[in-house]
């Protein structure tokens, strides 16, 4: 097509078509025509016609029900269809207004309103397709995050259920965006054959990448949240037990999803619902049952950062430290300076409390900050090693990377009494940036520590990776191995690799003196634990 507008004509009388096609031929229109409804209603999904005039009454399928299918055809049916009548019943006038009909142009047509008319809705088509591109994926060709939200304001009672590819971010980035698009288009063509036989009609949305939207209006109020449930447990099923084949390679996906209903929000809440189901690794939540609780926790996070920010702006980000006992010697020689919220009425929040939430928020940062710097004092109050957590996140980090250095430089003098814990961090993508701190930081004579060994699975990588002086074994070995010999036996063999490497060992979690005497049969250098001390405000030690 040249770009023009274009008309589709429905007449049965090749004379009343050739009619209006001389009224509007100054206008630059083009036309497409039909001798019958069953043509129109094909011409019009070919074509795209940016106005229907049909005539009501036509042979094969007259023009109420032409309407009532070009208004079924989701490509068709917001273009503006005009009836050219000699009707003048107003039950017939609403009935074609039922069947879609958007306005009437009466038989014998006046040349001056037949272009006006056709003026009008012609602006109006450019509108819907306009609103059409906006509102389609174009991914996927199906509706979008866009048409949803709109969809959802028009429907009487709306159900949705969100599902969303699981670990879709891994598939791009081990198969290629380019696959991981074609696994999405191929999907979306199969949903509705995996969708159990009983499952209510839905309309399919895209929502996002690897994330998809199935609305449903339940008109007359049958939903039962427990079978629904166990429908979508079966499509969930059916999608574990077929695969997507693209270019003779097969590949395996699996959805969770997130249903809801009856809420306000409704799309936000069910997504809300999915972000939690991803986050406990649950496969399908009921979206109206945890809302109330993540409401919660919402409120919760809140009241948390704004302690966190009084606890900045006033100087309340303190540090307690935890004796080291060395069971060679006898003698406390370290500290692990652990970070505490003192609030405003004198209580001592622990990190369990506001440390995930603080990862969340802009104020992690300062609260590290505030350690290095307490720690630092402190070590000039003793002649003891202190021992500062840091995550992968302070360390890639350039701000507070600097402000390490910083401090280092202005405390040669007692840097080498200084150890760095590196925490386990699964979000951790650069090993060589910690591998940089380290070098650069123990060019100073501070000691590197791997914290929680034996919790997480590439531990021993780390291991050859960093080339650490400590290793703390994790607490949940510790604390069960007066009753646990697996775990006795997974110690001993941390201290035996350790020892041959030439590489210290801290026992956490030493609570009681049975297990302390376990930790020294077995060689461990150094106890921690309430056995040995509580964390305290102030190191309580003589220089010498």
């Amino acid at each position: 097509m040249s770009g023009k507008p274009l008309v589709l004509i429905a007449d049965d009388l090749e004379e009343n078509r050739l009619t209006i096609k001389i009224a509007l031929k100054e206008e630059g229109y083009e036309f497409v025509e039909a001798a019958n409804g069953k043509e129109a209603v094909l011409k019009s999904a070919q074509a795209n016609p940016d106005v229907i005039l049909i005539d009501a009454i036509m042979p094969v399928l007259d023009g109420f029900g032409a309407t009532k299918k070009i208004r079924k055809h989701e490509n068709t049916q917001r273009i503006p269809i005009l009836m050219i009548s000699a009707l003048s019943n107003k039950y017939d006038k609403i009935n074609a207004i039922e069947c879609g009909v958007n306005d009437f142009i009466s038989k014998p047509f006046d040349k001056i309103e037949l272009i006006s008319r056709c003026k009008s809705y012609i602006s109006m088509s450019n509108l819907n397709k306009k609103y059409i591109l906006a509102s389609k994926d174009p991914v996927t060709n199906l509706p979008n995050k866009s048409a949803l939200t709109e969809d959802i304001k028009k429907v009487k009672n709306p159900k949705l259920l969100l599902i969303r590819i699981e670990d879709y971010e891994m598939i791009e980035e081990f198969y290629s965006e380019e696959i991981a698009r074609k696994i999405e288009y191929e999907f979306s063509k199969k949903i509705f054959k995996y969708l159990p036989a009983e499952c209510f009609t839905n309309r399919l949305y895209r929502t996002s990448e690897g994330e998809f939207a199935l609305l449903y209006d339940d008109f007359y109020d049958d939903y039962d949240n427990d079978l629904v449930m166990k429908r979508y447990k079966i499509f969930q099923e059916n999608v574990k037990d077929n695969t997507i084949r693209l270019n003779d390679h097969d590949y395996n996906i699996s959805v969770v999803l997130s249903f809801g209903n009856d809420l306000d929000n409704l799309y936000a809440f069910t997504r809300i619902g999915l972000n939690y189901a991803i986050k406990t690794q649950n496969e399908i939540v009921l979206a109206n049952k945890i809302i109330d609780n993540v409401h919660k926790e919402i409120s919760n996070n809140i009241k948390t950062i704004k302690m966190i920010k009084e606890a900045i702006d006033n100087s309340k980000i303190i540090s307690h430290f935890q004796p080291l006992y060395n069971n060679k010697t006898k003698q406390i020689e370290k500290y692990e300076s652990l970070v505490r919220i003192e609030k405003g009425d004198g209580e001592i929040v622990l990190p369990f409390f506001f440390l995930d939430v603080a990862k969340k928020s802009k104020y992690y940062s300062k609260i590290t900050s505030a350690v290095i710097k307490n720690s630092f004092k402190e070590l000039k109050n003793t002649d003891k090693e202190i021992s500062i957590n840091l995550s992968v996140l302070d360390i890639e980090d350039k701000h507070i990377k600097k402000e390490i250095i910083e401090t280092l430089k202005q405390n040669q003098h007692i840097a080498k009494r200084v150890v760095f814990e590196l925490l386990e961090d699964e979000n951790s993508k650069d090993f060589n940036s910690v591998k940089r701190f380290i070098k650069e930081v123990k060019s100073f004579g501070v000691k590197i520590a791997i914290d929680d060994f034996g919790s997480g699975y590439s531990n021993f990588e780390r291991l050859l990776e960093f080339e650490p002086d400590i290793l703390k074994i994790d607490g949940s070995l510790i604390k069960n191995i007066e009753h646990d010999e697996y775990s006795r036996k997974i110690v001993e063999t941390i201290h035996t690799f350790a020892a041959k490497i030439g590489t210290k060992t801290v026992a956490e979690f030493v609570s009681n003196e049975a297990v302390f005497k376990i930790i020294n049969d077995i060689g461990i250098d150094y106890s921690q634990g309430y056995f040995i001390g509580k964390p305290v405000s102030l190191v309580e030690t003589k220089k010498g």
